[in-house]
């Protein structure tokens, strides 16, 4: 006699209920989990009804413990593959808590509001391809972030047997716009450093007197070409005033959480960029200054921070910056405070090399440096007109 069949993942069988004493009754069923083992679920309620309806909840949250997707089809909701993607990106421990943030944004802003309302199915290679095109008339970045998540979404969905094949990987491929790299001039450098200084007096401007730390964070990223989260975690322990030259040893970063706010994060953005760094001697001079004002504090305590001692957050710095910038005269112009970093990498790449800049700059390798940080030295050379002489013909 064949034996009972065997439930498919995530299902369960018949509901039993039975009373267990006075107002008191248990609902049971058994239900097959993601590893494959079927187990009897208990739910108890003080009727008949209030233990299934209770028993059904209970069922309900197990489909979604550890096995992320198995309830979903190609013929589901494209809406449903997404949070299930989700779900499953949540447990990823080798991706930090920012790029997730960063990810479920990126996924409910961009890709969400185009596809919400198709099955799986239906999100075939000629709506992403129309998908694309529209975002890509926006702007390159914001298509190759949507073609991204969603590539990620749908490679998740192959991977768990809902579709054959990732209809992303067959659409066209978008050409990258050229560019350049922009590193500020020395007039331009110049400029941001007086209107720093004339903010920090508060000349021609309302409110409360400003306490200059976007001046002396402007002067430390100029000086150690990190990026502006890199600078705003540094404590006192990263800095070592007693090298020849200082250095300071970039091993954090600044990110915001859902739920959490802006709160430092103990490692930078990749392995390589936990580095460090030699400081010249202007934005040492700011250093000590900055270490002065928390000389009684531990050893934890941040370089830059609010009025109650918490991180200074990017975005309120960048908001000063942008102010900064206007007194400058040189608002429109796309500059953000990451162009610091650009402005160190040109100079070191034209004067030591791509290599050493790329060292500083905690790059894995030259080519990110060269395509996206150093400014290309137009600069005409007489050693090339040397060499090539030795071409010329017998006097």
């Amino acid at each position: 006699m064949a034996g009972r069949p065997r439930l498919p993942i995530s299902t369960f069988g018949a509901m039993k209920t039975t009373e267990v004493g006075a107002g008191r009754f248990r609902a049971m069923a058994r239900f097959r989990d993601w590893d494959g083992q079927s187990r009897q679920v208990k739910a108890t309620g003080s009727s008949r009804n209030a233990a299934e309806t209770a028993l059904k909840v209970e069922l309900a949250a197990r489909t979604r413990v550890g096995n992320v997707g198995d309830s979903v089809n190609a013929g589901s909701p494209f809406r449903m593959l997404a949070e299930a993607w989700l779900e499953d990106l949540m447990l990823d421990v080798d991706r930090a808590n920012g790029t997730k943030t960063v990810y479920e944004y990126e996924l409910r802003g961009l890709v969400l509001p185009f596809f919400e309302h198709f099955t799986v199915r239906e999100v075939t290679v000629g709506r992403i391809e129309l998908f694309l095109k529209v975002q890509r008339a926006i702007s390159y970045t914001r298509a190759k972030r949507s073609r991204t998540i969603l590539s990620m979404v749908l490679g998740f969905a192959v991977r768990r047997g809902i579709i054959a094949r990732n209809p992303v990987k067959e659409t066209s491929r978008m050409k990258k716009p050229q560019h350049t790299p922009k590193a500020l001039t020395p007039d331009q450098v110049a400029a941001i450093r007086l209107a720093a200084r004339d903010w920090r007096t508060g000349e021609g401007r309302m409110g409360p007197k400003p306490d200059g730390q976007v001046r002396d964070l402007i002067e430390v990223m100029l000086g150690t070409a990190t990026r502006i989260g890199e600078t705003l975690a540094l404590r006192k322990c990263d800095i070592d005033m007693t090298a020849d030259p200082p250095c300071v040893h970039i091993r954090g970063t600044l990110v915001v959480q859902s739920g959490a706010g802006v709160v430092r994060q103990a490692h930078p953005k990749t392995h390589e960029s936990n580095r460090v760094v030699a400081v010249p001697q202007f934005a040492a001079e700011v250093i000590r200054g900055r270490l002065t004002l928390i000389e009684g504090e531990d050893a934890e305590h941040l370089l830059f921070f609010t009025r109650n001692g918490k991180p200074l957050a990017p975005h309120n710095a960048r908001r000063t910056f942008r102010e900064i910038l206007w007194n400058a005269g040189l608002e429109g112009m796309g500059i953000t405070p990451h162009a610091f970093r650009r402005t160190g990498a040109t100079l070191l790449a034209n004067e030591l090399g791509l290599q050493a800049a790329a060292d500083v700059l905690g790059h894995t390798s030259t080519s990110t440096t060269k395509a996206h940080y150093a400014e290309p030295d137009r600069a005409v050379k007489s050693e090339p007109a040397t060499v090539l002489q030795r071409l010329a013909p017998p006097s």
